[in-house]
């Protein structure tokens, strides 16, 4: 049996609404250009555009086949850490991992001023 650990960002889903907006995002942010991604994926950046970020009545929609097709094209596995930090940890877990959060950059914080000041 395997054991997996993952590191997750506790608020990473409040920054984003959907899985798809949060997708829509990396996307944009890869290293890979759109167009490449799209072709790896065996569709039109167009189209891929449109899956990600569908006007109102739209009828493209990115599927979990895209979802792997996407991970295998660019080899980002970060939808499934949203996914894991938006179903898989608790309120209570989300607030002590935010509180150390702020500890530690109010800790930088007051080291980076004291050099600052000299």
């Amino acid at each position: 049996m395997n054991q997996l650990t993952l590191q997750l960002d506790p608020a990473v889903h409040e920054r984003f609404a959907s899985l798809r907006e949060y997708l829509a995002h990396s996307a944009q942010v890869q290293s890979k250009p759109l167009k490449t991604i799209a072709a790896d994926m065996d569709m039109g950046a167009s189209t891929l555009s449109r899956k990600l970020a569908p006007g109102d009545g739209d009828t493209q929609r990115f599927n979990v086949d895209d979802l792997e097709r996407y991970i295998q094209a660019t080899g980002d596995t970060s939808a499934i850490d949203y996914l894991a930090s938006k179903y898989l940890t608790t309120d209570d877990a989300r607030k002590v991992a935010a509180i150390a959060r702020v500890e530690r950059l109010g800790a930088e914080l007051a080291n980076a001023l004291a050099a600052l000041k000299g």
